[in-house]
């Protein structure tokens, strides 16, 4: 690994691009050079707030590769929003390129995009050349959807990157003077609530579901129970809260337009669809909850989750032993109601479950009419049929096949087998109708059908349908491309002075008229009419 050729101070908030661009400035080098001796790549792109190749960079300016990560990039936002694959994300960081940085956090799979390129701000620059000598590129200044400095509460300035913008281009901060303009309340608040928690995130690790759930609770914002979420009163106060805040394109630095509704907080903190979701999206929620006091979140006591599972479980068994002994002793089910502690309905499930006989109002009805509802389960007819066959309710019905032992998985597995029957009748029926079908027809005509079988008995299908048949090598249809091309060149005025090329372009030949024309007759033809020798004639950029 190649080292850099002079000594360079670099102040601990600077980002990777702009300590390459001021290694390249000093050195009076070319960016090609300077991507090789650092990435050994020409064309390397450096991303701004999540570089890749960090092991190589740190080697190169003599650089702690983890401090690189902590302090120079936005990873410890992305380790606040909890990925499952974090671990993952740093070796990547380290080793891979930028591109596969980016894919494998959830910036690059949110729904809405931030502005893609450098952000700095004018006073900070100022400050920068007055006390080392030279501008840089502010971490904090690049946290995606941020578009106020922190420390002079005046608007950031973007310059874009990319594909049409600065591409492959190493540049710093511009040292003339620029009008800042002075940002809203709102946008200063989520400025310096976003670097202050880029600071604790630096150094704490915050489960951010305990310490929502906490603040939600603290807000009213839970029901009575504290497990429920109110998700409409949630959103209603955040618009109230976030409504001096601008939303902006994502073109424009600051705020995504699409994020203005806060219905992203339904998905985001409910349990069954939670997942790790872009940073963003907490910054705007925490700084709300926290009424912009970061620290908030570092008092929230942290209770480990799993062994309370576990208890919980232990404690079940526990009561259903101990249900389960009272009901051999003889007892009622009333006294074992009132010694368990547990309801006449789970009661009367046990006993029901472990063939220990009660009295009870359940058995109002007779034990043939019990037993003619376990025949007509076995065979797999519907709860409606059996009630209506019997005359008994629904409910009735329900509770009999629930309180017999693996009734519920053996009619399960008897719809299942009921769904085979008929797709597989389904697909007889279209193969002896039509004979001439292959595998594909006939799966596309029933794809229902077909995909039953397919997941509960594949070897069902091959002994119904056709074998499979090699496919065809595709044959272009020279005859119906001769007549499209020859209706379009019969419109263009002028046609002799155009190149063959020329002509190719405008009536999208894929390159047939320099290439194929023998295989076009009636084209040949009628080019030779306006053409003394057709092949002679060529584009003019060949």
């Amino acid at each position: 690994m190649k080292r850099a050729l002079f000594h360079m101070e670099i102040p601990a908030d600077e980002v990777v691009f702009s300590t390459v661009a001021r290694y390249a400035l000093i050195g009076g080098f070319k960016t090609t050079k300077v991507m090789l001796d650092i990435y050994s790549n020409r064309k390397k792109r450096i991303h701004p707030f999540l570089p890749g190749y960090i092991e190589r960079y740190a080697s190169f300016f003599d650089l702690n590769k983890e401090e690189v990560i902590q302090y120079r990039t936005i990873y410890p936002l992305i380790v606040y929003s909890r990925p499952l694959n974090l671990l993952e994300i740093r070796d990547i960081m380290l080793n891979k390129s930028d591109d596969k940085v980016l894919l494998s956090t959830p910036v690059a799979h949110s729904s809405f995009r931030t502005f893609y390129g450098l952000k700095y701000c004018c006073n900070c620059v100022k400050e920068d050349i007055n006390q080392w000598g030279f501008c840089y590129w502010h971490v904090k200044h690049q946290i995606p959807g941020i578009d106020t400095c922190y420390k002079h509460k005046c608007l950031l300035i973007g310059i874009p990157m990319g594909d049409g913008n600065k591409d492959r281009t190493l540049f710093l901060p511009p040292f003339k003077e620029q009008y800042s303009c002075v940002a809203s309340k709102k946008q200063v608040d989520l400025a310096i609530f976003s670097a202050k928690l880029f600071d604790i995130a630096q150094e704490h690790e915050i489960d951010y579901k305990v310490a929502y759930k906490s603040l939600l609770k603290q807000k009213g914002l839970l029901s009575e129970s504290g497990e429920t979420l109110l998700i409409s009163k949630i959103i209603t106060s955040m618009n109230q809260y976030w409504i001096e805040l601008p939303f902006s394109n994502h073109q424009e630095i600051g705020t995504p337009y699409i994020l203005r509704d806060f219905q992203f907080l339904g998905p985001m903190l409910r349990v069954k669809t939670h997942s790790p979701t872009h940073p963003l999206k907490h910054l705007l929620l925490a700084c709300y909850l926290t009424s912009g006091n970061a620290e908030k979140l570092l008092n929230i006591e942290q209770k480990p989750n799993l062994p309370i599972k576990k208890n919980i479980t232990n404690c079940k068994i526990k009561i259903q032993d101990k249900v389960l002994k009272l009901l051999q002793q003889g007892l009622s089910l009333r006294a074992v109601e009132l010694r368990s502690g547990k309801s006449r309905s789970f009661v009367r499930r046990i006993a029901e479950l472990n063939k220990i006989p009660h009295k009870t109002n359940t058995l109002a009805y007779s034990l043939d009419i019990r037993r003619g509802v376990w025949r007509k389960a076995l065979f797999g007819i519907s709860r409606h049929e059996i009630a209506k066959a019997l005359m008994v309710g629904i409910g009735y019905v329900e509770q009999v096949i629930c309180n017999e032992r693996n009734m519920s998985s053996w009619r399960k597995q008897v719809r299942i087998q009921n769904n085979v029957m008929k797709a597989y009748k389904k697909l007889e029926s279209l193969k002896m109708k039509h004979p001439d079908w292959c595998r594909t027809q006939i799966r596309k005509e029933a794809q229902a059908a077909y995909a039953t079988l397919y997941k509960h008995d594949k070897k069902l299908i091959e002994s119904l349908l056709p074998s499979a048949k090699a496919p065809a090598p595709y044959k272009k249809n020279w005859v119906r491309e001769d007549k499209r091309i020859l209706s379009e060149l019969v419109k263009i005025k002028n046609l002799e002075k155009l190149s063959l090329s020329a002509l190719g372009r405008l009536v999208n030949d894929h390159g047939y008229l320099n290439r194929n024309l023998d295989h076009l007759p009636s084209t040949k033809a009628y080019l030779k009419s306006k053409y003394p020798d057709v092949k002679a004639k060529r584009s003019d950029d060949d």
